[in-house]
């Protein structure tokens, strides 16, 4: 009895101090040094052997990819900028069927001047002035003739100036010329003849054409101060006036008619076909 006894009290004993012992807090880890090659695969630790390398360069793919995006943003972004076009030197008017804004009529001005048939007629008719008579203000031979045909260069921007700009902006008239495709040739002639005086307002009217009523006069006076020879005074300017009145349905002859001409022979040349591009924006239909 003692035995068992003695032998359980000894079993308890031991179960205690098992049980003391799990009770006791967990024995200190020993400190161990990070491996380095570790922490550089960790991330946490730059290799000194690697701080000062340069920044590993991308694929070749990636490389050509880039490449190909820049050279195509270069491509978009120099399409998209407007080309300078010599027919047009501040810019293209609207078409037909568009109102024109006084911005518009300064535009159809510019290119009035401009114009190769415009700039043709001008060089052939100071060669023909300056040829039938060397005597005149200009002179004779080659600098006469650039002197005649920068004359006749200014008249021209001076009337395109106060017929196609200035006037028509204040009066809100429509200083196109309007061609009749559809109708029969006399209406088509007496469209030709009528519309230096009657011509289109700004709302689709019909009004009395004061661009050349009162531009073609305002320019006149004006050019009797520069031009060498040139008679001043009411009478000059009234009979200049008219004379260049009465001549304005032979432009619009070539306006009405040389897109027809052009089309039914099948006119490759440069030159006309630009004026004919030119007259199918600028001048209007009805």
């Amino acid at each position: 009895m003692l035995f068992l006894g003695a032998g359980g009290s000894l079993a308890a004993q031991q179960l205690s101090e098992s049980e003391e012992i799990a009770a006791l807090p967990d024995a200190p880890q020993a400190q161990t040094a990070p491996n380095p090659s570790e922490a550089v695969k960790g991330g946490s630790i730059p290799s000194p052997a690697n701080q000062n390398c340069p920044p590993a360069k991308p694929p070749a793919a990636e490389e050509a990819r880039a490449a190909g995006a820049a050279e195509q943003e270069k491509n978009t972004t120099s399409a998209c900028k407007p080309k300078f076009d010599f027919l047009y030197p501040l810019g293209k008017p609207p078409g037909h069927g568009h109102r024109l804004t006084s911005t518009d009529k300064l535009r159809l001005a510019a290119s009035d001047v401009v114009d190769p048939f415009n700039l043709l007629t001008i060089g052939a008719t100071a060669a023909i002035s300056v040829g039938s008579d060397p005597n005149t203000g200009y002179g004779p031979g080659m600098k006469g003739w650039v002197k005649n045909s920068a004359t006749l260069l200014t008249e021209d921007m001076t009337g395109s100036f106060f017929s196609t700009y200035f006037i028509p902006s204040i009066t809100k008239q429509d200083p196109r010329y309007y061609r009749m495709p559809n109708a029969s040739i006399p209406r088509r002639i007496v469209n030709v003849i009528v519309q230096p005086v009657w011509a289109r307002s700004d709302n689709g009217g019909h009004m009395p054409n004061y661009g050349m009523l009162i531009g073609v006069p305002a320019s006149v006076a004006l050019a009797d101060l520069y031009v060498p020879g040139r008679k001043q005074g009411v009478w000059s300017v009234v009979s200049t006036s008219a004379i260049s009145i009465a001549s304005a349905p032979i432009d619009n002859i070539v306006n009405e008619f040389l897109p027809d001409v052009a089309k039914r022979f099948n006119v490759h040349i440069v030159l006309i076909q630009r004026i004919v591009n030119q007259l199918t924006l600028t001048e209007g239909t009805s």
